[in-house]
């Protein structure tokens, strides 16, 4: 009995041995390969990296098969590119074609791992490492290009979904699409850049997008406006319009026009006073779900120097009539109307000259806070902190250290009345019934 379990423990230790052996074909990363390591390493590496699997990249779900032979491609590559490998092992290069043959498999295999949501985060910041190292190899051209799109495409998406585990800077990926545009002209170029702005114009204006744009519109604005195609010219000239918006901060608001009396606006008459400007629909729920928490601050801080400007776009039902009854017989907080100004950007009857076109502005809510000074402070401020910032505006500049003890008092005690006025009135917003939204 003795002797048979010495034996089963030498077969075992034989068998984990050979399993051994076998599995540093692809999982060694040290050792030096022979012939025939390399031939098998080669034959992994061709079957699984077949030209046709990789048609129609990305567009559709990714099976784990093509997924797990992808990982085993990029084990089996490791090994191939070690350093010396192939000088000691196929020094004339009759079982491996060179270093390039290998590293045009291993970025498919890459691509394709990037591509899965369980791999992005583990691949593709390889992917993205070895497309420069690919670049300096004299044949691989194509494959270059081919690895260089689908990693914008994988960046496009990891930033529209706001990825926690790789976040992609806005101007970074602004300055990736611009290096590729030049380095591969031409209206394919042109359009992974309009699928990308298709994908951002879905996120229909939140902060993402906010972000997105700012950093892209200008330096996509001036790509896309040499195009010979005239539809990807027109989608220029809508970037250049984004551009002027997303460019406000720190400049001068151009907004001029009719207000609902029939007087002209101009936006300049009110520099001095701090102006939040809303863009709106009365067909917009979002828009008008504003309006009672605005009515709260205009009746807070008009006496101060604050103004609000709601321009009507003028689309869809917003007539001058329909938009003048909305205003008059809409009631907000505590039965109360809208009584700052309204301005109608749908009366100009060139579509061109309107302020909405000027600034590229489809979708709604969009809003503007200016300063005293006639300036910018900021696009789309966030609903939470507005009233901070209006506040803010509102004051000039205090140095507590340079405030005298008495100054300083009553400076702390201003800070928390200003606290506590803007619980008050969240709580106050949040209690309000807001009117039929039998526009929607």
């Amino acid at each position: 009995m003795k002797n048979i379990v010495i034996q089963l423990t030498l077969i075992l230790f034989s068998a984990c041995f050979i399993l051994f052996d076998f599995t540093q074909i692809v999982f060694s990363e040290t050792r030096v390969l022979n012939e025939q390591y390399l031939i098998e390493l080669r034959d992994v590496i061709i079957k699984r990296t077949q030209p046709e699997v990789f048609s129609k990249l990305g567009e559709k779900p990714i099976p784990k098969k093509i997924i797990n032979d992808s990982e085993l491609v990029v084990k089996a590559s490791n090994l191939l590119l070690e350093p010396d490998v192939l000088e000691k092992n196929d020094p004339e290069h009759k079982i491996i074609p060179g270093i390039s043959w290998i590293l045009k498999r291993r970025v498919l295999a890459l691509v394709y791992l990037s591509y899965d949501s369980d791999n992005v985060e583990k691949f593709f910041p390889i992917l993205a490492n070895e497309i420069s190292i690919l670049d300096e190899q004299e044949d691989c051209t194509q494959i270059t290009r081919f690895a260089e799109e689908h990693t914008l495409r994988i960046a496009s998406a990891l930033i529209i979904r706001n990825d926690k585990k790789i976040k992609i800077d806005p101007e970074s990926l602004a300055e990736w699409y611009v290096d590729y545009c030049e380095r591969y002209p031409g209206r394919n170029s042109e359009q992974l850049i309009i699928r990308f702005l298709d994908m951002v114009k879905e996120l229909n204006g939140n902060s993402t997008s906010d972000k997105i744009m700012s950093a892209c519109a200008d330096k996509f604005m001036k790509i896309l406006m040499h195009s010979t195609d005239p539809q990807i010219v027109e989608r220029s000239k809508k970037l250049e319009a984004a551009a002027r918006w997303y460019n406000l901060p720190g400049n001068k608001m151009i907004l001029t026009g009719t207000d609902i009396n029939g007087h002209i606006f101009d936006i300049e008459n009110l520099k001095g006073k701090v102006v939040l400007v809303e863009f709106w629909g009365t067909w917009c729920i979002a828009c008008v779900k504003d309006f009672p928490t605005l009515t709260g601050y205009y009746e807070d801080f008009k006496n101060r120097g604050f103004e609000i400007v709601s321009v009507n776009t003028g689309v869809k039902n917003d007539t001058e009539t329909f938009v003048k009854n909305f205003v008059q017989k809409t009631k907000f907080a505590e039965d109360k109307t809208i009584t700052w100004q309204i301005v109608l950007d749908g009366l100009k009857p060139n579509a061109k000259d309107r302020i909405t076109t000027y600034y590229g502005i489809e979708t709604l809510p969009q809003s503007v806070l200016i300063g005293m000074d006639g300036k910018v402070i900021t696009i789309n401020p966030p609903k939470d902190s507005l009233k901070e910032q209006i506040l803010k505006a509102l004051m000039p500049p205090i140095d507590p250290e340079k405030l005298t003890p008495e100054q300083k008092k009553l400076w702390e005690q201003k800070q928390k009345h200003d606290a506590e006025e803007l619980e008050e009135t969240k709580k106050f917003s949040e209690s309000i019934k807001l009117p039929n939204e039998k526009n929607d």
